[in-house]
């Protein structure tokens, strides 16, 4: 086992939604002393707001026949470049020293130059018909887009519906190798995105995601994408202003919009998980969050604040219905003062937000305030060394055509976390090794049996069970780790393929470039 696999055990309590991303990060350090940004300053605020609301063209109109030497209209030059992808026209503008000495410049220089470093040579694929266009770090996952950009027309239409706002085209999705670049395009700070897991941010007018190839059971890639995308409508709807926790909160609340219901997507309760943390101490005011959910301290605050905005938003929307979320969004768009969107609330539901706030943690007060010490946040799990012992023997026997004694091993770990979906696919794999069908067949049986989604359990699943719509196994399995070679070729032994055109350029990639 590698040591990522040790490390997750470890922090199992830390459940998948702390892997989705947050939108709001600090700037690079300051400089000790900026100079105010003159120029003409209207102008330069007209042309910021049609940026901000992802009206490119509008942008470029303000902008159009602009003295070149004014500095405020250079700045708004230099954003609408690097909005539009043009990363290198924007660092070269933004070298101009009285750019980069102002506070605006220097931050907008910073990305710009994380950007252009980032997507130096990269390869980009335009899907025109769906409106999306893909840059890739890495050319291996070109087999990625099509799912990509399938998902994004899924992901536009039930934002129209549920937010009453209309993305434009194309959709920009920059894909980078690992949680180091995406921290230098976005201006997330690395440490925090390592200690939060954060994978994907919506900034600077585009989705930046990281390969599921970057993480060794994948994550949740395509939900994800649905998150971030949410992210950029409440920017375009409400002209930059909604506050955090209402970013964060929508944002969960359409990760699976956009899709049939699947199993655990509320496992563990997040009503339960707020609840729980609230009475930890690890949760904090939802409208006192800071700059970004990703900059919490630790894991476990970071999945509590995931919970209490999901929770908070699903209460709001079931008591008012789902018309009252679009209704919020123009409100909260013609706020005079962005700090004001209590009383857009108020203008929607008559309830201002503090009574809100009131009346959902009075429903909290009614849900079970029990889980169990897997889905515990910052809990603990009982004999982590006893079970990375054994899993790590287990494989290192499996590996070495010793499948009898290794799921002998193997089995030792899952009597001390039985929920774990991990073992149980390592466990079934070293009997399926064996030739043991009927021995591996309950290990990946029943999914409410196992407390976390991995890509693995369903594509053992769809093979186990293949008279249990296995076709929709594979898919959920690709959804969350679609470059893990088993999980893409659908437990297929080379060289047969899936006999889905998408799904088997996937298993070829996979096949090809192993992680």
């Amino acid at each position: 086992m590698k040591t990522t696999t040790i490390a997750r055990l470890a922090r199992i309590a830390a459940v998948t939604s702390t892997l989705l991303a947050a939108t709001a990060f600090a700037a690079p350090k300051a400089a000790p002393v900026y100079r105010p940004l003159a120029g003409d300053l209207l102008r330069a605020s007209r042309a910021r707001d049609a940026i901000l609301e992802l009206d490119l063209p509008g942008g470029q109109r303000a902008l159009e026949g602009v003295d070149q030497a004014d500095p405020a209209l250079s700045v708004e030059r230099a954003r609408l470049m690097l909005f539009s992808g043009d990363y290198d026209g924007a660092v070269s503008l933004l070298a101009r020293q009285d750019l980069a000495a102002t506070e605006e410049g220097a931050e907008l220089g910073y990305i710009s130059a994380g950007c252009a470093r980032g997507m130096a040579a990269t390869i980009a694929v335009r899907d025109d018909a769906r409106g999306v266009e893909v840059r890739l770090q890495d050319d291996e996952d070109r087999a990625l887009v099509p799912l990509l950009a399938d998902v994004a027309v899924q992901v536009q239409k039930t934002l129209m519906k549920d937010l009453g706002v209309e993305l434009p085209k194309p959709l920009r999705v920059d894909l980078v190798r690992d949680q180091f670049t995406l921290a230098a395009m976005t201006g997330l700070p690395l440490e925090a995105a390592r200690t939060t897991g954060t994978v994907a941010v919506a900034k600077w007018g585009r989705v930046t995601m990281v390969s599921p190839r970057a993480m060794q059971h994948g994550y949740p890639w395509l939900d994800t994408l649905a998150h971030e995308m949410t992210h950029l409508a409440l920017s375009r709807g409400t002209r930059d202003k909604a506050p955090l926790w209402l970013q964060e909160g929508v944002a969960k609340r359409e990760e699976t919009r956009w899709r049939e219901p699947q199993p655990l997507d509320d496992v563990p309760s997040i009503d339960v998980v707020a609840a729980v943390g609230l009475d930890k101490g690890l949760g904090r005011p939802i409208d006192k969050l800071g700059p970004s959910i990703a900059m919490l301290p630790t894991p476990e605050q970071a999945q509590v604040a995931f919970a209490e905005v999901q929770s908070f938003i699903r209460f709001w929307t079931k008591e008012l219905g789902d018309d009252a979320l679009p209704q919020l969004v123009l409100r909260i768009r013609a706020l005079d003062d962005p700090n004001d969107v209590s009383r857009a609330i108020k203008e929607v539901s008559q309830v201002d937000f503090a009574e809100w706030d009131r009346r959902w943690r009075g429903h909290l007060a009614t849900v079970s305030h029990e889980l169990p010490a897997d889905q515990m946040p910052g809990g603990s799990i009982p004999n982590v060394h006893e079970i990375v012992k054994r899993v790590r023997l287990g494989e290192l026997l499996r590996e070495r055509g010793h499948f009898a004694v290794a799921a002998g091993e193997l089995a030792k770990a899952q009597v001390i976390v039985p929920a774990d979906p991990s073992i149980r696919c390592f466990l079934a794999a070293a009997l399926l090794a064996q030739g043991d069908r009927a021995a591996a067949a309950p290990w990946v049986e029943t999914i409410e049996d196992v407390h976390g989604r991995q890509g693995r359990w369903w594509s053992l699943h769809g093979l186990l069970f293949a008279d249990r719509d296995a076709d929709k196994s594979f898919s959920y399995g690709v959804a969350l780790d679609p470059l893990n070679p088993q999980v893409a070729c659908e437990e297929k032994l080379a060289p047969a393929l899936p006999t889905d055109a998408i799904r088997s350029a996937l298993c070829g990639t996979a096949r090809r470039i192993p992680r």
